[in-house]
Formats: C-alpha cells, sequence, structure tokens
C-alpha cells in the first residue's frame, strides 16, 4: 500500500513539475495542491496502521485499510476526470446525424454511353457520328425510394488566444450501397464528403485560422482545407448559421489552400467589412495512384496543375442590420478536362488542359428584415471561358466542342424564407428558391449537400421547402424541387451545351440531428 502512495506522488510531482513549465498540464496546480495535501494524509494513516498492525482488532484494521483503499480510489477517479475535462477544454467535438429521403421522376433527357461511343471513335467515325450512335433518349424514368445517411464528426479547439483550429469528418452513403464509390468519375476531391459514397469518413475541413496580435491592420490567416462548402445563403435553408466564406452560387467545394483576410471596419466605416484574398488547388496532377508507374508521385505528363486565386470583399449592407452584401471575383487556370485523370488514363481517354476561367458574382442579404421574421437573399454570378485550343475525343473543350471558341455565361439565385410566429410548433419556417442559368452558365458548385446540383442548372429551377423545428438539436425538412433545363451539360465544363426539353421532379423528406 505505501508502494503504491509513493508510486501515485510520483506521478504527481511530475504532473506537478509539468505544471510548472507548460500550459499544456492536464492537472490544474490548486487541483493538484489539494490532491496532494489528501494523499499525505492517507500516506501518514498508512505509516500509522503499519508502525502499529497489532493495536486493533484484525477486522477493525481491515477496515480501516479498506477505508483508505476507498479513499485512494476516489483520488484516482478525481484524476480521470481533470484528464478529460482537459482534453475536452483543449479540443471540442460535437456530431451531426441527417436521414433523408428522396423520390424523383426525370423526363425527355439523353444520356451517352461513353463506352459505345469510345468504340465509334475507334471505328472510324466522326465524333458527332460517334457521339449520336451512343446516345439513349429516356421519356421518362423515376424513383420513389433512395435513402441517404449523412454522420459528420465536428471539431474545434482553441489553442492559443490568436491561433485555432477547425475540423470535420464526414460520411454520407446511400442505404445498402454496396458499390465503391472511390471508381465513380462524379466524385473527385472537391466533393467526397459530399456526395453519397461509401461508409469511409472523410475529411471535409480541417484548417487553422491564425489572427496575429498587434497588427495595424486586423488580419487573418487560414490554412488548410477550408469552410468552402454550404455558404451563403445555403444557411436559410440548412437551419444554421453560416457556414462558408464563399457565396454558394459562385463556389461550393471542399479546397484546400491559403486565405488572408484584412478587417476593415476603422477604415471603411462599415461594418463587418473585410477584404479577402485566396490561393488553393482545383487539382493536382500526378500517378499517386498508378503503382505500375516507375516513379508514381510524379506529374502525369497530360494535365497540368489547375490553380484557383480569389478576392472578395464582404460587409453588412449600410442601414440594415443582419445582413451581407459579398463582392466575389476568381479565375482557376489550367482546368482538366476532368477531376479524375488518373481513371481516365485506365479507361484510355488521356487528361488534358481546356484552359481558363473567370467566375464573378455579388451577393446580397438580410435576415430577419426589420423583426418581421422575414429573410431575403439574392445572387448573381457570371462566367468566361478561355479556351486553349484542346478539344478531347474532338468533342469536348472548355464550354465547347472545338476548343477555339470562347463563351460567357450567367446566373441569378433569389428567394426568401419566413418564420411563422407559432409558439406551440416551435416557430417553423417556410421557404421559396428560384435559379436561372444561360446556356453557358459553370462556376464550381461540386459539392452541392442535395442529391441534384440545382445552381449549376442552365435553366430553370422552382424549389420550396418547409422546416419544422423540434428543438435545438432536432429538425424535420420536407421540399418540392422542380427544374426545366434548357440546355445539356448542367454542371459539366467540357464541351458545348445542346437544346434540351428536360425535365426533373424531385420531392424530399429529412430529419437533422445536431449535438
Amino acid at each position: 500500500m505505501k508502494k503504491t502512495l509513493v508510486g501515485l506522488s510520483v506521478m504527481l510531482a511530475m504532473a506537478g513539475s509539468a505544471y510548472a513549465g507548460s500550459e499544456t498540464v492536464t492537472i490544474p496546480a490548486a487541483d493538484y495542491k489539494a490532491i496532494m495535501e489528501r494523499l499525505d494524509a492517507l500516506q501518514n494513516r498508512v505509516e500509522t496502521l503499519e508502525a502499529k498492525p497489532q493495536a486493533a482488532a484484525p477486522a477493525v484494521a481491515d477496515a480501516k485499510y479498506d477505508k483508505v483503499s476507498k479513499d485512494i480510489d476516489t483520488i484516482y477517479d478525481s484524476i480521470d476526470a481533470l484528464e478529460t475535462k482537459s482534453i475536452k477544454n483543449k479540443i471540442n467535438f460535437g456530431a451531426e446525424l441527417r436521414v433523408r429521403y428522396d423520390g424523383y421522376t426525370a423526363k425527355d433527357f439523353n444520356t451517352v454511353n461513353m463506352a459505345a461511343f469510345q468504340q465509334n471513335m475507334m471505328n472510324g467515325m466522326m465524333p458527332n457520328q460517334a457521339m449520336g450512335m451512343a446516345m439513349s433518349h429516356h421519356d421518362k424514368v423515376n424513383d420513389d425510394n433512395n435513402w441517404t445517411n449523412r454522420f459528420r464528426i465536428n471539431m474545434e479547439a482553441q489553442i492559443t488566444d490568436s491561433l485555432q483550429f477547425h475540423g470535420r469528418l464526414a460520411m454520407y452513403k446511400n442505404w445498402g450501397d454496396s458499390d465503391d464509390a472511390t471508381s465513380s468519375d462524379m466524385l473527385n476531391d472537391f466533393n467526397r464528403s459530399h456526395r453519397p459514397g461509401t461508409s469511409s469518413l472523410w475529411v471535409d475541413r480541417a484548417y487553422v485560422d491564425w489572427v496575429p496580435q498587434g497588427s495595424p491592420i486586423p488580419i487573418a490567416l487560414t490554412v488548410g482545407r477550408h469552410p468552402s462548402t454550404e455558404g451563403p445563403p445555403f444557411e436559410l435553408r440548412e437551419n444554421r448559421m453560416r457556414q462558408s466564406t464563399y457565396p454558394a452560387l459562385l463556389f461550393d467545394g471542399e479546397n484546400d489552400g491559403v486565405v488572408v483576410t484584412f478587417g476593415l471596419d476603422r477604415y471603411t466605416g462599415l461594418k463587418d467589412a473585410g477584404w479577402r484574398f485566396a490561393y488553393g488547388k482545383a487539382y493536382h496532377s500526378d500517378d499517386d495512384n498508378n503503382t505500375g508507374h516507375p516513379f508514381p508521385f510524379f506529374d502525369d505528363g497530360e494535365a497540368g496543375d489547375a490553380t484557383m486565386a480569389a478576392t472578395f470583399f464582404e460587409t453588412q449592407i449600410p442601414g440594415l442590420n443582419n445582413s451581407l452584401a459579398v463582392l466575389s471575383y476568381a479565375r482557376v487556370w489550367d482546368l482538366p478536362f476532368y477531376f479524375t485523370g488518373p481513371k481516365l488514363y485506365e479507361t484510355g481517354m488521356p487528361n488534358t488542359d481546356l484552359g481558363d476561367l473567370d467566375i464573378w458574382g455579388v451577393h446580397l442579404q438580410a435576415n430577419d428584415i426589420a423583426s418581421t421574421g422575414l429573410d431575403f437573399f439574392f445572387s448573381y454570378g457570371g462566367n468566361r471561358s478561355k479556351a486553349n485550343g484542346n478539344a478531347p475525343l474532338g468533342l469536348f473543350g472548355l464550354l465547347s466542342s472545338d476548343g477555339q471558341s470562347n463563351h460567357s455565361g450567367y446566373s441569378f439565385y433569389t428567394g426568401l424564407r419566413y418564420t411563422l410566429p407559432v409558439t406551440p410548433l416551435n416557430m417553423p419556417k417556410v421557404g421559396f428558391e428560384y435559379n436561372k442559368g444561360s446556356e453557358y452558365w459553370f462556376s464550381m458548385t461540386m459539392a452541392t449537400p442535395d442529391l441534384f446540383n440545382k445552381l449549376a442548372t442552365r435553366g430553370n429551377v422552382y424549389d420550396v421547402y418547409y422546416i419544422q423545428p423540434v428543438n435545438k438539436h432536432l429538425f424535420f425538412r420536407a421540399g418540392y424541387l422542380h427544374v426545366d433545363y434548357d440546355y445539356t451539360g448542367s454542371g459539366q465544363h467540357m464541351g458545348a451545351p445542346m437544346p434540351s426539353d428536360a425535365t426533373l421532379d424531385n420531392y424530399y423528406f429529412l430529419m437533422d440531428v445536431r449535438f
């Protein structure tokens, strides 16, 4: 028993020494002192009992030893609780679970069998003829039994007064889906944790915010895998706080990079004014999963790296509380034919650069206007392609078939949400959204959380929803989405759009739990 107490004393003494020289101690000094005082008292009692083992009847001595043992167990429990509390103080964890049901009906749309297209090309057909022969028309396709699970683990830590860490891991999958989602050409580094895949956890976000102290101009440096998904105004339909720096119409993707933000309140007289400069990678070209290559991490020699640079100015709209205005401009250099290049190499379709793209826009938003419970937003986006002459398979240039012509597109996105003043129903919300995209509209929105990427639509989208809160942790949402496609290729940057009469109807119901 005495050896046990001595060992525990040494362990606590080491912890006390760590406290003196570091801020990462697991036991605060006051608690350490109190535990040491209790240990001294217990050790004195043990020494007294061991010095006079016959002074009491065996049953009485055993009872005293049992009491000391229980006190020591209590100390161990206290240490465990303190260490657990210290860990939680360093990094906080939260979780989200979303279960969603979707049904949809699509009419009058075309699909292309790429294997048949390649075979037709090998047989000597011209590109347009080969594509026509590989195309199939569908009058109607529907699915009324699509279920998904989305699970997220949220992490944050206040490392120092000027340094914070944020992270999020995510799993998103169809119920019972046994396919290997990594083989899908629609999954890439922009959307791995935002599109249904496997039961694997993906790193959605992992970044640090550093705010240097004493700078004449307030400055923040954000480095890592950014908060660049589900941006304004998605927080309205998602029933939560703002989740991203960038307006959703222009950029909704998981992205690695660096952002520098300058606080400009004192210089502009505008509230919450900031100017951001961002740099990141849209695609990295290498052969890291080509195990047969003698130098697997070298550049694959096909498509080069696609880089991005952007600048944003945002502020609160003057005279309007709870509002937001964002001006945006971004350029993407060397867009690849496809963002999953190595897989295309395996199918005999080499990847290549198609050219550059400019994207710009404005976003305006006001929440709870004049304390009426009404929220409103409007976003406008424009884009302009600069093709470099490459057109894989003779059809897939940048927003063109020949890779020579340049094109401009636009889109606007607007909507409102109203909080119903019905206290017994926990203040439910109803919302309506509309967006329209032109023939050559394209922006970087690959990571939309919905089943269909409505903001990429070259056509018209009507979206209505109802949110029923249960408590601060649980809500339900039901919605209906109707899409009229005017042109093909929504969400794709390669190939020329073609006129389309396709329509889509999507109805859904979801349960969302956050804790």
